[in-house]
């Protein structure tokens, strides 16, 4: 059985260290082009709920852009406080421009 990859975005529209959201089956999912590489991750801070989306990208990690928690793109790892608790990452297939996500499984 062959893993379901869903195209989400084209890398020609999502600036390098910038970001795009999209939602995929009732799912936030920010999409982050890196000069490390394309990342997606849950579009949502683990300390607040808020929104990633807007947060500043260096390298591979991102800030959440209200109140400074930083995660890592790679792995959702949390780097900094206020956040503690990890968030969800989902892999990415880049093809040519196109940016496909493995098709999240239901919880």
């Amino acid at each position: 059985m062959s893993e379901e990859f869903i195209k989400i975005a084209d890398i020609t529209d999502i600036g390098l260290n910038q970001s795009q959201s999209i939602n995929l089956e009732g799912i936030d999912i920010l999409i982050c082009h890196t000069n490390k590489g394309i990342f997606a991750i849950e579009d949502k801070c683990s300390h607040a709920d808020i929104p990633l989306c807007g947060g500043q990208i260096i390298e591979n990690f991102i800030s959440c852009p209200v109140h400074g928690a930083v995660f890592d793109l790679t792995d959702g790892s949390v780097q900094s406080p206020p956040a503690y608790e990890d968030i969800k990452t989902f892999e990415v297939l880049l093809e040519d421009t196109s940016i496909s996500v493995k098709k999240p499984i239901s919880e």
